[in-house]
């Protein structure tokens, strides 16, 4: 067949691809069961719920600290899981998701059009489907934890600026500045819809820097892809940070409180410094760590060889490159050259932003995604022969994908019947919604439940892991015993079974009395059953209380 014919139909296969991997990733997320986890539980479930009903300020810290959490993500997995099947919500979920894949394909595909496009589009389907088969990926795959969705604005800016090059580098300004700043909104609504992504917005950033470019230049596409990072993060989480700033004066609450100083938590950065690594050799070494060791950063375990081979390869590929260079030799690179550097150099510095702020494992999972294109990249800068250097990344590429084992936070089976949706809880009858209000105690994920009460309930949650009722250095406690008295109705006590007992003892901190004789379960889909327990005013409560 002549090379004309060979080459349209690499073009339609690429293009089959970028329609049917979303779908097929949708059909995987079938596969490994319907999410469960923690934070579902917690706020994820609540926090969309919350925002499409208006109750945001009408429940106070109902999902403990993350009822303070942008929303805007939740509240379309909330829609879909509620209005459709369980299992038709899921495909849905998965299929946005697999996305991801697409948009690998489009940046390997940019990256490698240094070879002919019939070995280019099958590497890239290659390295786009290994990009979505990692052990933190697929984890998190039919997820609500939205890392594999904030992900698709880091590699959609990938995407855009691998393409633009090399008119990025030297065409003409006010199209390539355009474009850049087109990425950066991406990068940026990314990191307003969860702040974490803020590393990959930075590295993407900085590694304007490292192109072969003048350096002015450089810094011009550096300055515009900044512009379009605060412009996507005024768009993804503007509108909850001005509600953040005009209800706390904070616009990230309560984290960064060491600067904004609200006086509606304590003074402190609200930094989750429980991965952190004790030593400053593990800290420098962290990826042999916890690529052995994955509850070093993260609740769940799992197994990844490919940070680790980045790691290792992309420091070894730079050296071998000014090593070469120094003595006056020349490698060929399996990748085009610009590219190379560019995504090399922001993968380098998102690490080392993680490392340093961070250290939990899903929010590096869009360096995972691209990790299997980043190792290509690295051996290809090795001093070896071409043939040598392919097949090292074969061999090594294989390693990898084979030894895999994906995470798991939390799954059950699908439910059965067009009408089960993704969380059933059974609440018992309540005499008066309209004036009851429900208390919340314990540190356990119980939220989720929130949505199967009636509407007219108010729900407070006097114990959390953002607030207690003998808390000491925190305003937000006042807000929450103004509420608690004010309340003239009956009231309600909502826990797990275990976590009874200490609930009733922090009722009595405000002047209340669980009494553990008229409780009622809750059965509900997602865990254990919880408890529904009655409380009663004591003697003199208000004068408690204040």
């Amino acid at each position: 067949m002549p090379p004309f014919d060979d080459d349209r139909r690499a073009r339609l296969t690429g293009r089959i691809f970028l329609l049917l991997a979303p779908a097929a990733y949708g059909l995987l997320t079938l596969a490994f069961g319907m999410d469960a986890n923690w934070d579902l539980r917690n706020y994820h479930w609540y926090n969309g719920y919350a925002l499409l009903t208006g109750r945001i300020g009408r429940d106070l810290l109902a999902a403990q600290m993350p009822t303070f959490y942008n929303p805007f993500l939740d509240a379309p997995f909330y829609w879909l899981a509620t209005h459709l099947p369980a299992r038709a919500a899921g495909f849905l979920w998965g299929t946005l998701q697999g996305v991801n894949l697409s948009l690998l394909f489009l940046l390997a595909s940019s990256c490698m059009r240094n070879i002919p496009i019939r070995q280019r589009t099958l590497a890239a389907m290659v390295l786009a489907l290994m990009g979505g088969l990692g052990g933190g990926t697929l984890g998190l795959i039919g997820t609500s934890f939205q890392d594999n969705v904030v992900s698709l604005g880091v590699l959609g800016a990938l995407a855009v600026v691998a393409h633009g090059l090399p008119g990025i580098l030297d065409g003409r300004p006010l199209p390539s500045f355009a474009r850049v700043a087109a990425a950066g909104l991406l990068a940026g609504a990314a990191m307003g819809l969860k702040n974490p992504t803020v590393i990959y917005a930075v590295g993407l950033c900085l590694a304007f820097l490292a192109l072969p470019a003048r350096p002015w230049r450089r810094l011009w596409l550096a300055f515009f892809f900044g512009i379009g990072v605060l412009t996507g993060l005024a768009l993804g989480g503007g509108l909850w940070m001005a509600h953040l700033w005009h209800d706390y004066g904070n616009p990230v609450f309560p984290h960064m409180n060491h600067i904004f100083r609200s006086p509606f938590a304590a003074i402190s950065d609200y930094v989750n410094v429980a991965f952190f690594p004790p030593t400053l050799w593990e800290r420098l070494f962290f990826p042999i760590v916890f690529t052995f060791f994955p509850l070093t950063v993260g609740e769940v375990p799992w197994f990844d060889l490919r940070v680790l081979a980045l790691f290792v390869l992309v420091p070894a590929g730079f050296a071998a490159m000014l090593a070469g260079r120094s003595m006056g030799k020349r490698n060929d690179w399996l990748t085009d050259k610009p590219a190379t550097r560019f995504l090399l150099v922001a993968l380098s510095i998102t690490y080392a932003l993680w490392v340093a702020m961070f250290c939990i494992y899903r929010y590096l999972v869009p360096l995972e995604m691209l990790a299997p294109l980043a190792l290509a990249m690295a051996v290809g800068l090795l001093p070896l022969a071409r043939r040598l250097r392919i097949g090292l990344a074969v061999a090594l590429l294989a390693l990898v994908q084979l030894t895999v084992q994906p995470a798991d936070w939390g799954r059950i089976p699908w439910p059965e019947g067009a009408d089960r949706r993704w969380v059933q809880a059974d609440v018992p009858p309540i005499d008066d919604p309209d004036d009851t209000m429900v208390l919340m105690a314990g540190y356990w994920a119980i939220s989720h439940v929130i949505p199967s009460f009636p509407s007219r309930v108010t729900f407070v949650r006097i114990q959390s892991n953002f607030l207690q009722p003998d808390s000491v250095g925190n305003g937000y406690l006042a807000i929450m015993k103004d509420k608690v008295s004010a309340h003239r109705g009956p009231f309600l006590m909502l826990s797990t079974i275990p976590d009874t007992a200490g609930a009733a003892k922090a009722a009595a901190l405000l002047g209340l009395r669980l009494d553990p004789q008229r409780c009622r379960a809750i059965a509900n889909n997602l865990g254990e059953p919880l408890n529904l327990c009655a409380v009663d005013r004591m003697a003199g409560n208000r004068e408690t209380m204040e």
